[in-house]
């Protein structure tokens, strides 16, 4: 598929250059120290620029598979997701206490970001949005 957001072969999380960099920064850490930075990040930002919210996309995305509540692309094994099973079940469970966070990320990444701006732009906005609004469904069950 072509993408007409730079960087990006797809609408899912994990399908864009940016948030694959930050996942291959996260599987060098230890704790949830960096995913807290990233929202930290997100939350703080006067403008999410898209490389920060593709990151922080993927940061709200480990917070909610840390819960037990993964998206499709971790569920399935995505071959995107390479290596995040691992690091996930590490640290299972742990994390509540970046579900505020999350969830304020999630909410000003899908209203008020450069990457939501590109989306809008392309003939995919539809189905981004639609990942973006099931992962803020699933941070709301926890």
């Amino acid at each position: 598929m072509e993408c007409a957001v730079m960087g990006s072969w797809g609408y899912g999380i994990f399908e864009n250059d940016d948030v694959l960099d930050w996942k291959a920064e996260l599987l060098e850490t230890k704790g949830l120290d960096f995913i807290e930075a990233t929202l930290d990040n997100v939350i703080k930002a006067d403008y999410i620029e898209a490389d920060l919210s593709s990151n922080g996309l993927g940061a709200i995305e480990i917070v909610a598979a840390l819960q037990g509540k993964p998206g499709v692309e971790i569920r399935n094994k995505n071959i995107y997701v390479e290596g995040l099973d691992g690091w996930i079940k590490l640290y299972a469970g742990q994390g509540e206490g970046l579900i505020e966070a999350a969830k304020i990320a999630v909410k000003r990444i899908k209203t008020d970001s450069e990457l939501k701006e590109l989306w809008e732009d392309s003939d995919e906005f539809a189905e981004w949005l639609k990942v973006v609004r099931e992962l803020e469904g699933r941070l709301s069950t926890i």
